[in-house]
């Protein structure tokens, strides 16, 4: 992410996660973001088609 300043930020997952928490899905037109598991992952996912907008994978 880029600041006034022009500086680039580092976001952490769970911080990404929390950005896009409660948006408007990309993928259908009724969808809001919720926080959740995907496929054993923490992840953001539309609450009407259930499409991902952003998952987690943790390391082996």
């Amino acid at each position: 992410m880029s600041s006034a300043t022009g500086r680039s930020r580092t976001v952490s997952g769970t911080d990404a996660l929390a950005l896009l928490e409660r948006n408007d899905c990309a993928f259908c037109a009724d969808g809001t973001l919720v926080r959740e598991r995907y496929r054993d992952n923490d992840a953001v996912v539309c609450d009407q088609c259930g499409t991902p907008a952003m998952q987690l994978w943790d390391p082996e």
